[in-house]
């Protein structure tokens, strides 16, 4: 069994609108690739510029996190493109994430997934604030921007679809 990547549904049923697809999913890639080249520029600047004091091993962190970040989007964008040549695998390709199955499997996936996290995130978050009071606001508010957007994307879609 194939396991599909958890942004590669789609519900395009030709190849014109599946490469349409791809075309956003190539700015969503950039906007990756931009984030990764921002946090790895960011760390090594202020550490060259000694504007933080941010030791060696967490400049290592930020630089490869950023890094990977930006390979992983240049990465897919060239899979995408090489995806857009060709018709057959094009093809190929949009039936395979069009498949109603595979994507419930997606969502059950990722919304078990997603449960665990935040039970996860709560209880380290939990935890950790008895050693470390910065941890609670970190979780606190990661959970308040989670239940926000889930908030606003709920009534957005409830419009919408």
């Amino acid at each position: 069994m194939k396991i599909r990547g958890l942004f590669c549904g789609t519900k395009a049923v030709n190849n014109e609108e599946y490469r349409k697809v791809l075309k956003r999913r190539n700015l969503w890639m950039a906007a990756l690739s931009l984030t990764g080249i921002a946090i790895g520029l960011t760390a090594f600047s202020a550490f060259e510029n000694g504007s933080t004091v941010l030791p060696e091993y967490m400049l290592g962190v930020y630089c490869g996190f950023g890094t990977g970040l930006a390979m992983a989007g240049i990465f897919l964008i060239i899979r995408n493109c090489m995806l857009m040549q060709n018709e057959e695998k094009l093809k190929q390709s949009r039936l395979e994430n069009s498949d109603e199955r595979l994507q419930e499997i997606g969502n059950k996936a990722a919304l078990t997934a997603i449960k665990v996290l935040l039970l996860a995130v709560t209880a380290g978050g939990m935890i950790g604030g008895i050693f470390h009071q910065i941890l609670i606001k970190g979780v606190l508010f990661v959970l308040n921007v989670f239940i926000f957007s889930y908030i606003v994307s709920f009534a957005y879609f409830k419009r919408r679809m």
